[in-house]
């Protein structure tokens, strides 16, 4: 034969297995669509729960893909890690000191380009001929190495000069554009803080990803010197590829632990390692390492894993539906079976045709959960706090992984039906005989065991989250944070004007105590290394600078000696917590000696307050120290001004604050907050989370009451014969409701049995992340039972009403 004619012999088989193929294919579709049909109830229900759990699922892949986009779009990010010091496995600390930037640039090869950069607080920015002025938020100051380890392109001006000026400054793009509108910019002059004029040299192009990054200004720090036990500035290097990170990072500890030894002596017991974080692992701490201090990510890990434990719990729970319902019509579709085995039809085709039909209820469901994404993503964004794009090229991005979670949960939900009905002999189908024989309903009551034990342990473990969040919230925090006014101070001259001022502001009835500070409770506090009984202190210790009003502002505790007074201005007195000196074993602290490291001289303890809560309740109490040194350490380290205000009045009593203010900060409108709302966004975290347990809570309960409420119609089809005996035997409504309500409350309680160990293992769990924490009780576990219970038999007994009040003639009829 010609090889032409083999080869069109071979086409033409080719062609007929694809058309069989087609065939049997649209075959399957004809009977799946016509089950749907005939099961209409049903088919509404397995649609219904799929389609919730697949919008789940895609709000879950939005929020796992933003988090885990966070600057992997910045050229060379790979390459781009943050120095920091470990002093204890899994944490370590961002600040840096001032000179470490410059000793790695010259003494590893390995590193191509470092940098330092130091957050500011917010500045006013206005334009030189003050037509536009406004507060900015995200302020930078970093060296001329700024652009070379982070590579942002630069709508305007050269990147290899931008930061060579000391008087230069950068701008984001939308800064840039509020500022000057479409024009260019360069060369401009800006003034901050009515103050100091800066050029314009460069403007950063709009960001085109995520970043922990936030932006908007880049000053040039010209700072010179500096000491190797100083702790502000983050330090960031950029790496030639392929360097071996782990050898690096030994030979930095190598280098720097002589220079630290070189000026502090034998003062230290223990000296830091020396570590690099990518930059990418930064937002999350996806490397094990949290780290504290400038810069750090603001994400959790542990947030991405639970909401993505949670939408597989829910796609579960509506994969246990679909399961659950196909098993139990096991009696509608066996005789099909029977039948379509009789005619030819084999187990692989049977399978197949049953799979096929739980893949397409699946594939029916994600347009549907597409739409209800896009509707209800507005109020998802609100809980979690993220702007989620969803456009189509989002669409497009994740489409992959949709189809793939469709194909998974339709196989796998189709899986057991379609081999427990294929697996029928036809025989024993058309005799009847395998009713006897029937095991579905063991599995089907483990599967409901099974979805109301996820919907529990979701349900006790957010219980716990809310009570720890409202235990913080209402925890005695050791300072009265209520009331108190947060002024922000923009100036260094606002300390002196304050002073010289504030009895202006006390004339007023309203008003009780003022305070300039550098930090109140729920800031970033500063913190520094001293010098106590001639040793370093092994880990650099929290400081406040404030004046003599502090106390009386936040209500401190003195339990030993005095508070600052108004002549305490010098670096030589100090006010320390009870921590401060339990840490350091001080049997006599008041007259203690002790000093900043880098002064000669040393000064003294004048007084103890007893501990307060100034960071999360996420975190032990640490050594405090209160300086009244506000003017005379460093530059100055006045951000804030306290004011302590009655109860009455307090709307009028703002603005005669704000007309004082006019005073204190002639160019700086005034901007304040209350205390405690600052302290309690704390745990707007906690909170979010929360919410999201809530909402996916309420879901899988809905999901797998939905799949009871079938099944248990299903039930009642099944005994309708039954159920009409019993009322001619004289059966009441109310016994028939508990005949067929008790095996699935049963169901439900062995649910909440098995629940209970799993949530208190996990809420013991989360809670060991809080140093203090709630004590643990029964009660959450005894009221989602409970509820569990209570949703169980409404669901259950709606049915059986419904059974029961039928007609026993109709159901008997046929007898």
């Amino acid at each position: 034969m010609p090889n032409s004619a083999v080869a069109y012999f071979f086409q033409w088989i080719e062609k007929l297995r694809l058309n069989y193929a087609y065939e049997m294919l649209k075959n399957y579709l004809r009977i799946a669509l016509r089950s749907f049909q005939r099961q209409k109830v049903y088919s509404i229900v397995n649609l219904s729960g799929l389609t919730l759990a697949i919008s789940v699922a895609i709000l879950a892949i939005l929020f796992i893909r933003h988090e885990l986009s966070y600057d992997h779009w910045i050229p060379n990010s790979k390459n781009i890690y943050q120095v920091y010091r470990q002093w204890d496995p899994g944490q370590g600390t961002a600040f840096t000191p001032q000179p470490l930037a410059e000793a790695l640039r010259h003494s590893f090869p390995e590193i191509t380009h470092a940098t330092r950069m130091k957050e500011q607080d917010n500045v006013l920015v206005a334009t030189d001929d003050q037509q536009k002025s406004l507060y900015v938020e995200h302020t930078v100051q970093a060296d001329s190495s700024f652009l070379q380890v982070f590579p942002f392109p630069l709508r305007y001006g050269d990147a290899a000069t931008a930061m060579h000026s000391p008087s230069a400054v950068l701008l984001s793009e939308e800064l840039a554009q509020a500022l000057f509108g479409n024009e260019d910019p360069l060369g401009k002059i800006v003034v901050f803080n009515d103050e100091t004029d800066f050029e314009v040299t460069g403007v950063i192009a709009e960001f085109q990803g995520n970043t922990h990054f936030d932006i908007d200004i880049v000053l040039q720090d010209t700072t010179q010197g500096g000491s190797w036990t100083g702790n502000w500035p983050a330090t960031f290097v950029a790496l030639h590829d392929g360097v071996d990170v782990a050898n690096l990072e030994q030979k930095i500890t190598e280098d720097l632990t002589p220079r630290l030894k070189a000026e502090v002596g034998d003062s230290w017991d223990q000296f830091p390692d020396w570590r690099l974080q990518q930059l990418t692992a930064s937002q999350l701490d996806s490397d094990g390492v949290e780290l504290w201090g400038s810069f750090s990510g603001e994400g959790n890990m542990e947030t991405l894993y639970i909401i993505g434990i949670v939408a597989l719990l829910i796609l579960m729970i509506a994969g246990i539906n679909y399961m659950n319902l196909a098993t139990a019509q096991a009696t509608r579709r066996a005789r099909e079976v029977g039948v379509r085995k009789v005619t030819g039809a084999s187990n692989q085709q049977l399978i197949t045709q049953f799979l096929a039909e739980a893949t397409l209820q699946a594939l029916i469901a994600l347009p549907a959960a597409m739409l209800l994404t896009g509707f209800i993503l507005p109020a998802f964004e609100t809980i979690v706090d993220r702007n989620l794009a969803l456009d189509w090229a989002v669409w497009q991005s994740i489409s992959p992984y949709l189809l793939a979670i469709v194909l998974v949960l339709g196989l796998l939900s189709g899986s057991y039906p379609a081999f427990f009905l294929a697996a029928y002999r036809p025989a024993d189908v058309l005799k009847g005989q395998w009713l006897r024989k029937d095991k579905s309903r063991v599995l089907r009551n483990g599967m409901v065991v099974a979805q109301f034990t996820g919907a529990m342990v979701a349900a006790i473990v957010m219980f716990f989250i809310y009570q720890q969040v409202q235990y913080m919230q209402t925890q005695e925090l050791g300072f009265q944070a209520e009331q108190v006014v947060v002024v922000k101070a923009n100036t260094q001259q606002t300390y002196e004007k304050v002073e010289a001022t504030k009895q202006e502001l006390l004339r007023n009835p309203n008003i009780q105590s003022v305070s300039a500070n550098s930090t109140v409770p729920g800031q970033f506090e500063s913190d520094f290394s001293f010098q106590i009984d001639g040793r370093e202190s092994d880990a650099f210790v929290d400081i406040y600078f404030a004046d003599a009003a502090y106390a009386d502002v936040l209500g401190l505790k003195i339990i030993a000696g005095r508070f600052l007074s108004p002549s305490d201005t010098s670096s030589k007195t100090f006010v320390v917590n009870e921590e401060f000196v339990k840490e350091y074993d001080l049997e006599d602290p008041i007259g203690h000696a002790i000093r900043f490291s880098w002064e000669e001289e040393p000064g003294t303890i004048i007084g103890i307050v007893e501990d307060f809560h100034y960071q999360h309740l996420q975190n032990d109490i640490k050594p405090l120290v209160i300086s009244g040194a506000i003017k005379s350490v460093r530059d100055g380290w006045i951000n804030n001004v306290a004011i302590r205000l009655s109860s009455e009045n307090i709307r009028a009593t703002i603005a005669d604050i704000e007309q004082y203010w006019k005073q204190v900060e002639p160019a700086h409108p005034m901007r304040y907050t209350f205390l405690d709302d600052d302290f309690s966004k704390l745990y707007a975290e906690q909170e979010r989370l929360g919410k999201t347990l809530l909402y996916a809570t309420l879901l899988t309960l809905l999901i797998a009451s939905m799949g009871l409420f079938a099944l248990a119609s299903y039930m009642a089809e099944q005994r309708i014969k039954e159920i009409g005996l019993r009322k001619v035997l004289g059966a009441s409504v109310r016994q028939i409701v508990v005949l067929m309500g008790k095996d699935f409350l049963k169901l439900v309680l062995i649910a909440g049995l098995v629940a209970a160990p799993i949530a208190f293992w996990l809420a013991d769990q989360w809670l060991a992340n809080f140093a203090y924490a709630m004590d643990m009780s029964i009660l959450p576990f005894a009221m989602v039972i409970l509820v569990a219970l209570i949703v169980a038999f409404v669901t259950v007994s709606s049915k059986a009403i419904q059974a029961a009040h039928a007609n026993p003639v109709d159901s008997l009829r046929s007898e």
